[in-house]
């Protein structure tokens, strides 16, 4: 296509063809101006050659002050303003003019494409995929093609037609720091604040500080987090809760298992009384921090670590309880025994003072399928769980419960969160004398008793909250198997032991 002539100039160019345009000459017909404009756009991107605002302006002053409709697309589903603004080509001047011709001529900066892009969403996704395509290697051709881009989004940041709110700077930033040149930040943060006000721009751009310093501890350095970096973030505005392809900055570190249990306390109790409600956002795997952080041997799996890391479960926990309010469900919940767990003979020489004794009836807050909790009635059996992976430093988790339902669960803290005496909006005795289904893993009533599981958890609890429990301590029943076993009431522990008929002494 020719050049233009200057805005203004009598007589140019059709798009499209290489007519002139006369001066006087009839105004095209609307329909027939957004076709040569959409003719123009195409072949200048597939060309790779510069835009022209003259060539654009004639264009559009070519329907006699008609508005162009603006609803043609390309064949790949493109509006006319995205193809404007993904052209490679064009100087950073001439972008900028034909961009805001078109944005102040009716073109809707917001309507998106096939693909559900904006046109700035769409010029951001070309610097990452250019990114992917170059592996990592960066060269000038690439350098340059990303400041393109970055003319094409201070190009549309400078339309007062384009709504700029905390989603869009956001994006910006976080693009910024992914994808774009180092040289061009300070220029497009600046445009930012001219249109979404200082401390907004200021608090994201922290938020992808912080970010970028998690990863980098994570995955480049392979090193733990330290609590005083973080502490400065949040001191500058960061927000705990900014993401990285789903992922908050608090779950970032809940993944770093190189971190120590002291640094890790802090930082969590950092970020919680920053954001409280950090802890309930979950990722792209509709997963809280807190499942994370109990998962913690797949996470060190993942680093190629041969050893796994509790840190984060044992910190984590605590910390929500202590910090967030009753009302911020994070997810907390007891957790299944592993397979090397045990409890403690006798209490470490540093375990705090608990709420409840072995024996004890309780309800245990526990995982349920889709990502939900409930609560589910159980027996303490033990005091200061651990795991083999466990530091010795921490005392342990102070109680293993055994559930009705079968399962064995251990709560990390001792706190009405997951474990308490009743369930809520449940009175106790309403609870136990609920009938129950059976279940794998549930006992069948005993002849002696005549109850279950169910009955020996309520004489467990009558016995252990001095009331009287009904019969001896000590009774024998049936297991599923048809082997017997010698029950005690008060602990729920059960061992095996000679059918009632038989001469044998139990031990």
């Amino acid at each position: 296509v020719g050049a233009a002539p200057v805005a203004g100039q009598a007589g140019g160019y059709v798009a499209g063809t290489m007519l002139p345009v006369a001066a006087g000459m009839m105004p095209l017909a609307v329909a027939a101006a957004e076709k040569a404009l959409m003719t123009y756009l195409e072949e200048s991107y597939m060309m790779d050659t510069p835009l022209l605002a003259a060539h654009v302006q004639s264009i559009l002053q070519s329907t006699g002050g008609a508005m162009l409709s603006w609803q043609l697309r390309s064949e790949e589903g493109s509006p006319l303003l995205h193809l404007a603004c993904i052209n490679e080509a064009s100087d950073p001047d001439e972008i900028t003019a034909v961009i805001r011709l078109m944005v102040a001529g009716g073109a809707d900066p917001h309507v998106k494409d096939d693909d559900g892009d904006t046109a700035l969403q769409a010029v951001m996704s070309l610097s990452e995929d250019a990114d992917r395509q170059s592996e990592g290697d960066a060269d000038e051709e690439l350098e340059a093609t990303k400041t393109m881009h970055v003319n094409s989004v201070r190009a549309l940041l400078s339309c007062p037609e384009l709504h700029v709110a905390l989603a869009e700077v956001n994006s910006i930033c976080q693009w910024l720091r992914r994808h774009s040149p180092a040289a061009c930040r300070e220029a497009v943060l600046g445009d930012l604040r001219l249109r979404a006000g200082e401390a907004m721009v200021t608090r994201s751009w922290r938020s992808e500080e912080l970010l970028s310093y998690l990863e980098q501890k994570a995955y480049d350095q392979r090193v733990g987090i330290e609590a005083s970096k973080v502490e400065d973030f949040l001191a500058r505005g960061a927000s705990p809760s900014q993401r990285q392809n789903g992922a908050t900055a608090l779950l970032l570190v809940v993944l770093n298992p190189y971190s120590p249990m002291e640094e890790l306390d802090k930082v969590f109790r950092l970020m919680l009384a920053a954001e409280p409600t950090v802890a309930t956002i979950r990722d792209g795997f509709k997963l809280a921090p807190v499942n994370w952080a109990s998962d913690y041997d797949n996470v060190a799996k993942q680093h190629g670590l041969p050893r796994p890391n509790p840190a984060a479960l044992l910190t984590l926990l605590p910390a929500i309880v202590a910090i967030c309010p009753p009302e911020v469900d994070c997810g907390e919940a007891c957790l299944k025994v592993a397979s090397d767990g045990q409890c403690s003979a006798t209490p470490p020489r540093n375990a705090p003072t608990t709420r409840f004794l072995e024996g004890q009836r309780v309800f245990a807050r526990v995982e349920a399928p889709g990502g939900e909790t409930c609560w589910e009635e159980g027996i303490i059996v033990g005091m200061w769980y651990r795991e083999g992976c466990w530091p010795e430093t921490h005392p342990g988790a102070p109680y293993e419960i055994r559930l009705v339902i079968g399962t064995r669960v251990f709560a990390v803290v001792d706190h009405d969160r997951i474990v308490r005496t009743k369930a809520p909006g449940k009175a106790v005795a309403a609870a136990a004398a609920a009938p129950r289904p059976p279940s794998e893993g549930a006992t069948a009533p005993d002849e002696a008793g005549g109850r279950g599981e169910s009955g020996a958890v309520a004489a467990a609890a009558a016995g252990a909250s001095g009331g009287a429990a009904a019969g001896p301590r000590f009774r024998k029943r049936q297991a599923h198997g048809g082997e017997w076993e010698l029950l005690d009431t008060r602990s729920g522990k059960a061992r095996p032991c000679s059918p009632p008929d038989s001469d044998e002494e139990d031990s």
